[in-house]
């Protein structure tokens, strides 16, 4: 329950669900997203779901942003003495110095110190979806998603915390039309499309540029001209004409462009020089086709407008799709399935997160001795990937995700520490089934160990702008790489704070073996650990 009175008498004074937040981290966001669907579902608007999540993300994110800024502005006047009264604009360059460098995670803990938080509250009451008390003033300006609330047939309101000063409640209510259901698609008519497309152009400064088979301009659109800052007149087709680099014409116009599709291009990249201004260029976005008498007639697209040294690449967007299939395996899968999850909520780089998770490392026991006793007799490489591709299998299988590979080392995380535990005895299962094919084979097995610890993470950004890591750090990934090799081979090997972090519920499908300590490298105690493995099953014959 939440400890702030209900200031509306509209308002359900007896919410269902409240949840505290000082920041918002991948855990209390995945039990959001969770409660925000039951309440859907009790509403009959499952249907909206995709929707009313981002809304529902966007509002928080605002939220906390603005507790985080009112609170650095406390710290800041009365830790420091720093007078900000009426100086914004030194808070502002304060503040993003320190999010910057050290993210919010301290801003985060000192609200959580002081009792300083976000209530989030799913009620009862059916005409209210969700409501947000922010205990400090908040800029409706900040919510970037006030449309798609009025599209999806809410609307959102802001009402004073009694008690509390500046405090306010968002409150996100259903409207009497909201739709129940989706709208049924039209089909345009010629006539319609049209008029479509052309409010399309209208609004996005599509530009329509036709060259003759020889590659000279015979007709332009006003657009394409206010685009590059050109005067809208015909005497400005010469500027134009000049800005467009040769590439251009030797790709598209005379190259091996036209040679695929029958005449027609799409997608296809190019840098203008803006005309008057050298160090300022416009990356265009160009599709079209070659016409019966050979003319070339082109949509340009303005994708972005840049400084020197900030250049997305040029050339056909096909073939940084082609480059894209190639290198995403080379992308940890779990980068790739939070920058997925950072453009739907509308973010344009992944952010540090503080997390509880189960470390997982896996080993190849003595496989550096086997390379160099068998590199002439079999391949290694294949040997290796045919041992690592079972082990990613089973961390997939069980919801998990990898972290990194470290020659014949695995590092795998995982959110739920059962499933780890499922994980590893399902590797050393596929790594059982191997080694008797090769003791079969008279070749040397291989066996593995594997060590697995709980705690919490922090997962970001490590590195510098030309080689980064998205990956795990902090003393829980350390310990668990000591287990790991302290574990015998064939083995699982866990401490006691991933089996005391097992569901209840679910330590009876696990036998656990006697818990032991064991001195780890750079721990001044010694760790409580034991080892584990699948409980076998009860057949009940009666």
């Amino acid at each position: 329950m939440s400890s702030f009175i209900d200031p509306a008498d509209s308002l359900d004074p007896a919410p269902s669900v409240t949840v505290h937040l000082t920041a918002l981290g991948h855990s209390a966001w995945q039990g959001l997203q969770s409660d925000m669907v039951f309440a859907l579902q009790n509403r009959g608007l499952t249907h909206l779901a995709a929707p009313l999540t981002l809304i529902l993300h966007d509002l928080l994110d605002s939220a906390i942003k603005a507790l985080h800024r009112q609170v650095f502005r406390r710290i800041c006047e009365h830790d420091f003495d720093l007078d900000l009264d009426g100086n914004d604009d030194h808070l502002d360059a304060l503040y993003n110095t320190e999010t910057n460098e050290h993210g919010s995670q301290n801003i985060a803990r000192f609200c959580k110190a002081n009792a300083w938080h976000v209530s989030v509250t799913f009620p009862a009451q059916a005409d209210v979806l969700v409501w947000v008390d922010i205990p400090v003033a908040w800029d409706r300006s900040t919510c970037q998603t006030e449309r798609l609330i009025e599209a999806v047939g809410h609307r959102l309101e802001a009402i004073p915390l009694p008690d509390v000063a500046d405090g306010q409640r968002l409150a996100l209510l259903k409207r009497s039309d909201t739709p129940a259901i989706l709208q049924s698609p039209d089909l345009l008519d010629e006539r319609s499309a049209a008029t479509s497309f052309g409010r399309i152009f209208e609004k996005l400064g599509y530009g329509l540029i036709h060259f003759s088979a020889i590659g000279e301009i015979v007709a332009v659109s006003p657009a394409m001209l206010a685009c590059l800052r050109l005067d809208v007149q015909t005497t400005s087709v010469a500027a134009l004409a000049e800005a467009i680099p040769m590439s251009f014409y030797n790709d598209i116009v005379w190259g091996l462009a036209l040679g695929e599709g029958g005449g027609v291009f799409e997608n296809y990249r190019i840098r203008v020089s803006m005309p008057g201004a050298p160090k300022m260029s416009i990356l265009f976005n160009v599709s079209g086709f070659r016409d019966d008498d050979a003319a070339i007639r082109s949509l340009w697209q303005a994708v972005s407008l840049d400084e020197a040294g900030t250049r997305l690449s040029e050339g056909s967007i096909l073939s940084e799709v082609r480059i894209h299939n190639i290198t995403r395996n080379y992308v940890p899968q779990l980068v790739e399935e939070k920058a997925r999850d950072a453009i739907r909520l509308g973010k344009t780089e992944l952010t540090n997160e503080e997390r509880y998770v189960a470390v997982l490392f896996c080993d190849i026991v003595g496989f550096t001795s086997y390379v160099e006793s068998n590199a002439s007799s079999e391949s290694v490489m294949d040997t290796l990937n045919s041992i690592l591709r079972r082990v990613a299998g089973s961390v997939k299988r069980y919801h998990g995700s990898i972290d990194k590979y470290m020659g014949d080392c695995v590092m795998a995380l995982f959110d739920d520490p059962a499933d780890a535990i499922f994980a590893a005895c399902d590797m050393q299962s596929h790594s059982e089934d191997i080694n008797n094919l090769r003791l079969r084979a008279g070749q040397q097995t291989l066996q593995l160990r594997i060590g697995i610890h709980w705690g919490e993470v922090v997962i970001g950004n490590v590195g510098t702008v030309e080689r980064l890591d998205w990956t795990a750090i902090g003393d829980v990934v350390n310990t668990a790489s000591r287990i790991e090799k302290s574990c015998t081979p064939n083995g699982i090997l866990i401490s006691q704070t991933m089996r005391n972090a097992i569901a209840p519920e679910r330590l009876a499908q696990f036998e656990f073996g006697e818990i032991f300590r064991l001195h780890v490298k750079g721990k001044w105690d010694d760790l409580a650990v034991c080892h584990v493995a699948l409980a076998p099953l009860n057949f009940d014959l009666a």
